[in-house]
């Protein structure tokens, strides 16, 4: 059987890593989107290819071009040097070549291109086949019977196969005229000039014709006289390209397959490296011969230990688990596996595990799923959660993507419950260490997400009852309304059209209609129908109006009203998801239906709130802080002015209108709050002069202005922001009051736009933080109090939502009123919760 060589051009493949995976990096912030990039594609042609040797060529720096500059000094001139995170990254993936065991050759006055053509003839010398990866198409001059190019055309996944067929298919030449054609034609990207005024499809038809550059040359007189004269003044730099463009077989570079053996490898020191790259769904996904020993494949040492523990008898387990302090706890069908030390488990019907469990706490993953299975069985009360591992993986990197217990251990798949017990027990002895190196954090982990879990359970298994008959009334109205700005458009347009077509839409904008083009984005499929687009748009023609009024009311009817009624239970109730470990801030988010994005700015999306209700006899209580974040942003930036006055009582958006325009505050207009409403909470979030101009109303240089003159007032603000900034890029990560904290990786991108949005996203998360951090301390504490007399439904943004007896309002609303204000004596500003009472959600 044929042997197969692989050679990549590894600085060409790790370039386009970087640029598919530009803002990878690991939590402590190294950047390693070009090592992960060029690591998924090798692996994945490896995978493919199946070769027997590897190795990797590789331009050596500023010598790798010298001969070629003799001949042509401008030879790649005005390329621009990569950012400094593309150059920071080529050690680690040294140390990643080394862990493969691949080899890599680079050479002076030698490219890359260069040494994978010698070492392919010296390998197709031998009868191997060799494959050659790049996405530089010089390398096609290297193409043989047994020489293949796999040529990147964009990002990691468009691949070309160049063979002697394929080639010529493509081009309708034959490969041994590749390197005339470059001469012809030039190449821009290696500054290469070829003849001025001779294309690739020119070039190609000359050399179908003439077969030859020396050949044409020697036939010019056939050739036509535009054509002829750009030939004739463009012959010596084609016969300079040429030379500069050749491909040179004689780099001087050994053919060792022994270093290129593509089976030899340290399988434990490369699974420790992707581990520390935190390149999971790499280890994962490994080709069999570069995973590590059977352990290893379990994704710990540990875990191997799990593969013949000792399983109690259900008549000695009862004893054995009451007298541990906390029990790991796997689900398995009607059966759950507990376990009270490492290498021992016991399987028992979930309710005998539920009874243990209510006197012993219990480690799980994702245990919120458990203790819900539970709740459906009709066990009322619920197991304490002392640890669990998913939201401790959360709390420690929330920035990492997957929480499924495999890819927390580095594994493919669990399918043995033994297995998974072992690998809650390996992680839990993990994230403790880690959460004890960090006490605050530990303290936000046990007194505030842990406890909670089971406050979520019951929430969701309780769900809320939804009016679906209002809703079907409400859907009615829609299509209805709809229908009629279909007419209203169709009759302006001249005709019938699909306005949810971009293409069709901007058909009818800018060509029937003819509306101005001025500042509209336009990409491959034309001019932009975005909603940025048609605010530029506004008052130009009345149907930009009907298009918002078509998008509203049909997203409405689309992603609630229709689509509401078909996630209700038996009893009329529907159940959201509430996560802990999506936001990195910490916020509580909710899918499956997500209830907090229900639009409430217009009467329409009001309306929807109308539709969920409570019980007969019962009653919906809805506590929500006031002005949350700016409280909060005035404890975290020590703004002592600003204390004062939210603990005056003070009207803080006149106070600042007051402040910024220097009017007295009774002489504040509705404009000029509303100025310094946008601003107070815009700067939370890093708002331009350009966002407050198009949300007040306002000229750019008086949104700037009201911007300057803002920090002026409230430098204390200004101060708190660029010193979280700073934080972010010295420590690599900002945190809440209470030690919540986010990893920043991004502030560092060499991006712009990256970097700025995780500035602002850093400059903001302790106050959001510390928000969410309150109002789950809020939940925990509520929950206690209620004691029956209520339950909690729903936690949307600043507020909480309690269905009861209409008889429990009263004390339920001054039960709220009194926890929720005092849940943090020490923060020193007033907190304020506004209560309100309703017959529907709509209501409060």
């Amino acid at each position: 059987m044929t042997k197969r060589l692989v050679i990549i051009d590894g600085k060409s493949v790790f370039y386009r890593g970087y640029y598919a995976m530009p803002n990878l990096s690991t939590a402590d912030g190294t950047p390693t989107g070009g090592v992960y990039g060029f690591a998924a594609l090798a692996l994945e042609l490896f995978k493919k290819l199946k070769p027997d040797y590897v190795c990797v060529a590789w331009d050596k720096p500023k010598t790798n071009i010298r001969k070629r500059l003799e001949i042509y000094p401008e030879y790649k001139a005005g390329r621009k040097p990569a950012p400094a995170d593309f150059y920071a990254q080529i050690p680690i993936l040294h140390e990643l070549l080394q862990a493969f065991g691949w080899p890599l050759y680079e050479l002076d006055d030698y490219e890359a291109d260069d040494i994978m053509a010698t070492l392919a003839k010296k390998a197709s010398d031998k009868g191997i086949e060799t494959c050659l990866i790049t996405s530089d198409l010089d390398a096609l001059q290297a193409i043989n019977p047994l020489v293949h190019v796999y040529a990147l055309k964009k990002g990691l996944t468009n691949i070309d196969l160049f063979k002697p067929e394929s080639f010529t298919e493509k081009y309708g030449i034959r490969v041994d005229q590749f390197l005339d054609l470059k001469a012809l034609k030039g190449d821009s990207s290696d500054n290469i000039p070829g003849a001025p005024g001779i294309g690739e499809k020119t070039a190609i038809q000359l050399l179908q014709q003439f077969d030859t550059i020396d050949n044409l040359y020697e036939n010019l007189w056939q050739v036509k006289d535009s054509l002829r004269r750009k030939l004739e003044d463009g012959r010596e730099l084609v016969e300079m390209s040429k030379k500069v463009a050749e491909l040179w077989f004689d780099a001087p570079v050994e053919l060792n397959l022994d270093d290129m053996n593509a089976h030899d490898l340290d399988t434990a020191a490369l699974k420790e490296l992707l581990t520390h790259l935190e390149f999971r769904s790499l280890l994962r996904n490994l080709p069999e011969h570069m995973r590590d020993t059977p352990a290893a494949k379990a994704g710990m040492t540990e875990l191997a230990q799990v593969e013949s523990a000792e399983e109690l008898s259900p008549s000695h387990a009862r004893a054995v688990l009451m007298m541990a302090r906390e029990l790991i706890v796997w689900p398995d069908g009607d059966e759950v596996w507990l376990s009270h030390e490492r290498g021992r488990a016991a399987r028992l019907p979930r309710l005998e595990a539920a009874e243990i469990l209510e006197q012993v706490a219990m480690v799980g993953h994702d245990s919120k799923l458990f203790l819900k299975q539970l709740l459906g069985d009709g066990v009322t009360v619920l197991p304490e959660i002392h640890h669990d591992t998913a939201q401790g993986s959360f709390l420690l990197n929330p920035l990492r993507k997957s929480r499924e217990l495999a890819d927390l251990v580095g594994m493919e798949a669990i399918d043995d419950p033994k297995l998974a017990i072992s690998a809650i027990w390996a992680l839990y002895d993990e994230q403790g260490q880690a959460l004890d190196a960090l006490p605050e954090l530990a303290h936000v982990a046990r007194t505030m997400d842990f406890p909670l879990i089971p406050v979520l359970a019951r929430m969701e298994h309780r769900g809320i009852r939804l009016d679906t008959a209002k809703l079907a009334e409400m859907n009615t109205t829609l299509t209805t309304d709809i229908t009629v700005i279909e007419a209203k458009m169709y009759e302006i347009a001249g005709g019938e059209f699909n306005i949810a077509s971009p293409a069709q839409l901007a058909e009818v904008l800018y060509t029937k209609l003819g509306l101005s083009t001025f500042g509209i984005k336009k990409g491959k499929t034309g001019y932009s129908t975005g909603q940025k687009e048609l605010d530029k748009l506004r008052g130009q023609h009345p149907i930009i109006e009907l298009i918002e009024q078509f998008r509203e009311l049909t997203k409405l009817q689309n992603t609630y009203v229709q689509t509401l009624p078909q996630q209700v239970d038996e009893c009329g109730r529907i159940h959201t998801t509430f996560n802990q470990d999506v936001a990195a801030t910490g916020r509580l988010s909710s899918t499956d239906p997500n209830l907090q994005n229900i639009p409430i700015r217009t009467e329409r999306g009001r309306q929807i709130r109308d539709a969920f209700v409570p019980e007969k006899g019962n009653v919906f209580v809805s506590a929500d802080y006031s002005q949350f974040e700016l409280r909060l942003a005035a404890v975290l930036s020590g703004d002592e002015k600003m204390i004062n006055d939210f603990n005056a009582g003070t009207d803080i958006h006149a106070k600042t209108a007051s402040e910024v325009y220097h009017v007295p505050l009774d002489n504040v207009t509705k404009d000029q709050r509303r100025a310094a409403k946008v601003v107070n909470f815009g700067v939370l979030y890093g708002m331009s002069q350009h966002g407050l101009a198009a949300a007040a109303g306002m000229t750019y240089v008086d949104a700037q202005k009201f911007i300057d003159e803002y920090f002026r007032v409230r430098p204390n603000i200004r101060k708190y922001i660029d010193d979280t900034i700073k934080k972010a890029h010295d420590d690599g990560f900002v945190e809440t009051l209470f030690g919540r904290r986010r990893w920043t990786p991004d502030v560092k991108s060499s991006n712009f736009v990256v970097r700025s949005a995780a500035e602002r996203a850093a400059a903001n998360m302790p106050i959001q933080g510390t928000e969410a951090d309150l109002m789950k301390m809020a939940m925990l504490e509520v929950d206690k109090r209620l004691q029956g007399q209520g339950e909690q439904l729903l936690q949307i943004h600043d507020s909480i939502l309690i269905e009861c007896p209409k008889e429990n309002a009263e004390r339920i609303s001054e039960m709220l009123v009194e926890t929720m204000e005092h849940i943090y004596p020490k923060l020193g500003v007033r907190l304020q919760v506004d209560v309100h009472t309703g017959n529907n959600w709509g209501e409060v």
